[in-house]
């Protein structure tokens, strides 16, 4: 197989991440990161001003560019939000030759889609297949060439809103790229940090990210459950903010320095100085009373996701526990703070790659972009096969005809 660049953007709200992945014998070696901040581009995972988006996209495509010696055409985008809803679905066709065909497949999976209505202002994301039965005979992941009279398909439909999803399309094609494909954020997240295994046995992925907190249930190898919390790390910022009687900037940066849940404190009467605000004098609180404003809302989150565990885990156990990625899933003491309140084991999910620049990219923060690659990765080997043409190495993006042509006149000579 030709070596590929794909790449992954993932447009959050507190930051946009571009990740290059190149494929090497069947595999994706990360060749290139660029991170720049959105700057108010986005609000809850929804872009809010166009203006301030495209630049971010573009100086992270620039810095990914220049760190894999490429040139970026085309992208997989991540899409997440409170517009983005999820729901299942079940349909049922009889099979006409007796024995299951490919468009067999396509039929059944068509009449679980039509079983749900879809508003007009809503757009499909993805139809996700969890499994096949044929004739009450359940957990048939391939039912091609199977004997039957009936075949049924349960699917897992994401849809999001019309506007949301545009206004992304229009961000990346105003900074002159392409979107070759669109994924939900946490289903690409989870491409990244879940083992097969995990997958398998039920797992919940929770991905704290800056302006939501979005929650992915597998069991089966398959999706079975998404949901969006509209609370994020920007909210423990301001809750710090108002605590403590200083800035967002301010804040921020205590966060990220000092910041623990109550479990983690190691010095209970440890100090540490707060610039005031507005040119006010610093203030010097305990860390302590940092760790309270931080475990209370992260208490808040957790409780709501424990409702949406229970409601969407009906038979679906996860079994596995709980991994914990995203910018915000570093605070210290959270693992154990989820295992406490969900009663579920729980790990930090780092991005599970090899080679490139496996080490540089070993934080949760890019769990969603690395995600992106490898599901870009996935979705173009179900499309080509080994033998077909591959898309140009250096454009991340496909050749046009010309390219096929004379590619062809070469295999011929």
């Amino acid at each position: 197989m030709p070596q590929e660049l794909i790449v992954g953007l993932d447009i959050g709200t507190t930051k946009v991440c571009a990740v290059v992945g190149e494929v090497r014998e069947q595999q994706v070696d990360i060749v290139g990161l660029g991170v720049a901040p959105t700057a108010g581009g986005l609000r809850k995972g929804v872009v809010v001003n166009i203006d301030h988006t495209v630049r971010a996209i573009r100086k992270a495509v620039e810095e990914a560019e220049n760190m894999a010696g490429c040139e970026i055409r085309s992208v997989y985008t991540g899409v997440a939000g409170t517009h983005i809803q999820g729901v299942s679905s079940h349909g049922v066709i009889v099979i006409k030759d007796r024995e299951v065909n490919q468009s067999d497949v396509d039929r059944v999976i068509d009449s679980a889609r039509l079983m749900v209505s879809i508003p007009s202002d809503r757009t499909v994301i993805h139809t996700l297949v969890q499994d096949f039965m044929i004739d009450g005979q359940d957990g048939i992941k391939d039912p091609v060439g199977i004997h039957g009279l009936r075949l049924e398909c349960r699917v897992h439909i994401v849809t999001g809103a019309n506007t949301a999803l545009n206004n992304i399309y229009k961000c990346v094609n105003k900074a002159n790229l392409e979107v070759s494909g669109i994924a939900l954020q946490s289903l690409a997240a989870g491409e990244a940090v879940l083992t097969d295994e995990e997958r398998a046995l039920g797992v919940a992925l929770i991905d704290f990210g800056g302006g939501t907190t979005d929650l992915a249930i597998f069991t089966g190898n398959s999706l079975k459950h998404n949901a969006v919390i509209p609370v994020g790390g920007n909210n423990l910022t301001n809750d710090i903010a108002v605590g403590l009687q200083t800035s967002l900037a301010n804040a921020e940066q205590v966060k990220k320095e000092y910041g623990c849940c109550l479990n983690a404190l190691e010095e209970e009467g440890e100090t540490l100085e707060i610039p005031g605000l507005g040119g006010r004098k610093s203030r010097n609180l305990t860390r302590r009373e940092l760790a309270e404003i931080i475990d209370l809302r992260l208490m808040e989150v957790l409780e709501l996701i424990a409702k949406e565990i229970n409601r969407g885990g009906h038979g679906n156990p996860v079994l596995a526990g709980t991994v914990i990625t995203g910018g915000s899933a570093l605070v210290a003491g959270l693992p154990e703070l989820v295992d406490q309140t969900l009663h579920l084991p729980s790990r930090v999910g780092y991005p599970l790659v090899a080679g490139g620049l496996a080490d540089v990219i070993q934080n949760p923060a890019y769990a969603t972009g690395v995600g992106l690659v490898l599901y870009g990765f996935r979705k173009q080997l179900q499309q080509y096969s080994p033998n077909s043409w591959w898309p140009s190495r250096r454009r991340g993006g496909r050749v046009g005809l010309w390219g096929r042509i004379k590619k062809w006149f070469q295999e011929v000579k």
